[in-house]
């Protein structure tokens, strides 16, 4: 998907804005919903939000454990 794929077009919230802020500690719907104002009006963009944040943290974890592994 691209990074600028308008995901909430209620607020214009695009994946890119949505995949920095897991970056940032993000891990909920709710998390990126108080950082991006996500889903305030019709939330009928919560289901692909909530999809994308998953993806998103699973990534980051993944990248985190793997710095971390090769600092051992």
């Amino acid at each position: 998907m691209n990074s600028n794929t308008v995901i909430c077009a209620c607020n214009g919230v695009t994946a890119g804005q949505i995949e920095k802020a897991v970056q940032s500690g993000a891990r909920t719907f709710e998390d990126v919903q108080q950082m991006l104002h996500i889903g305030r009006q019709c939330i009928k963009c919560r289901d692909m939000a909530e999809f994308l944040i998953e993806g998103f943290a699973e990534e980051q974890n993944t990248h985190e454990n793997a710095l971390r592994d090769s600092d051992v």
